[in-house]
């Protein structure tokens, strides 16, 4: 009868058997430590959740480093000319570079305020513990979890122009995540029919630089109609992924980028995110494993509206493949008062899972080379950690 059970809490306690949170005595100091902490619980128990969480917010999305003001060298007149009749998209990358000796400086702001997990409201989280594999074990716990997180991100880019076909970028994110971990517990006699109610609240903060990203772009094909372009970013684990502010390894992510010029512009991008082994991945062995990666895929257009606005919509997706998950909840089975008993707790799974968003956005130019930005980014599934709506606002200047 505790076939299930024991299956579940071996699953779990093996994601965490040798991991940089199972040889830290958990407390209040780190944000993977507050669930465990809230429910007087080893840090290993919960790895399967943190994996789930880290590989999203570890991961969270920026602006592209991509200037709107695009010039090209203009040979008759000897001088640069701008080149481009829009300003570009904000979440996806345009074929054009910044042009030779150009430099771009911005500033971006999101606000994430993440309210489910693959499906489940992070308002109920039922979680079960029973250990019937554990000599002398005479508690069943059943809680259920409220998981408050909000992230403030600020990033500052930098870009260079190398040459007419060639630029160089750099995003330094600054994160302030906030969460709170309220519990709702019973805790139930496996022998008597006693029982115990008890609440616990637990707020955490943390704030510090996340992942830095160093990237570069080059401009393979120029047509009067279309271009394509190929580019790379290195993720450098710069942020302490304890308190998810990165993802504690190394990212490569190679892309493509397909897009038809003028006034109306669409465009295609396509890629793939690889990282290395994480302290937020542990597989059975207890070895650090790798993060999950992910196929991303972005098809969308920008819209010179006018010689100073642009508007931009695009359709961001993204693939994980053999992905941490929580499962949504399903029946579990533990002895009470001597019977066995239904209860409801999600539990760990892997697989393959979809991230889609829709994204629409606005560039105004005020003045001279100065462009105010902003942006929504909508969710249009329930994959992964997920903000129902996640607003952007920035500004940008090139010289």
């Amino acid at each position: 009868m505790f076939s299930r059970v024991l299956k579940v809490m071996l699953w779990a306690s093996l994601f965490g058997s040798i991991n940089m949170l199972a040889q830290t005595t958990c407390g209040n100091t780190k944000l993977a430590c507050l669930l465990p902490t809230v429910l007087h619980t080893n840090a290993p128990t919960f790895n399967f959740f943190n994996e789930a969480f880290a590989t999203q917010i570890g991961q969270l999305p920026l602006a592209t480093p991509a200037s709107g003001f695009i010039y090209t060298f203009d040979k008759q007149k000897g001088v640069m000319v701008r080149s481009v009749e829009s300003f570009g998209p904000l979440l996806a990358e345009r074929v054009e570079t910044i042009g030779r000796h150009r430099a771009y400086m911005a500033f971006t702001y999101q606000w994430f305020n993440f309210t489910e997990i693959d499906g489940n409201d992070l308002n109920h989280v039922p979680i079960l513990f029973s250990f019937p594999s554990v000599e002398g074990a005479q508690v069943v716990t059943e809680t259920d979890n409220r998981i408050e997180t909000k992230v403030n991100q600020f990033v500052v880019f930098g870009t260079l122009g190398l040459s007419d076909r060639i630029d160089v970028s750099i995003a330094i994110p600054f994160q302030r995540i906030s969460m709170e971990v309220t519990t709702q517990g019973t805790e139930f006699s496996t022998t008597t029919s006693s029982t115990t109610s008890f609440t616990q609240y637990l707020p955490g903060e943390a704030s510090g630089i996340g992942d830095v990203v160093i990237s570069s772009k080059g401009t393979l094909l120029k047509r009067e109609e279309y271009g394509l372009a190929i580019g790379g970013e290195l993720y450098l684990p710069t942020g302490d992924e304890q308190n998810f502010l990165g993802t504690g390894t190394v990212g490569i992510k190679p892309y493509l980028v397909l897009a038809r010029n003028g006034k109306v512009a669409p465009h295609l991008n396509l890629g793939y995110r690889w990282n290395g082994s994480s302290a937020l991945a542990v597989g059975q062995d207890g070895r650090e494993q790798p993060l999950p990666g992910f196929f991303f895929y972005t098809l969308g257009a920008d819209i010179g509206l006018s010689k100073h606005v642009t508007i931009a919509a695009d359709w961001l997706g993204q693939h994980f493949f053999n992905a941490p998950q929580i499962s949504t909840p399903m029946s579990v089975t533990a002895t009470v008062n001597g019977q066995p008993t239904v209860f409801s707790s999600v539990v760990p799974i892997n697989g393959g899972y979809n991230v889609n968003n829709l994204s629409l956005g606005v560039k105004a130019n005020p003045w001279r080379h100065l462009l105010l930005l902003g942006n929504i980014t909508i969710k249009l599934d329930s994959g992964g950690l997920r903000s129902t709506v996640v607003p952007l606002g920035g500004i940008s200047y090139s010289f």
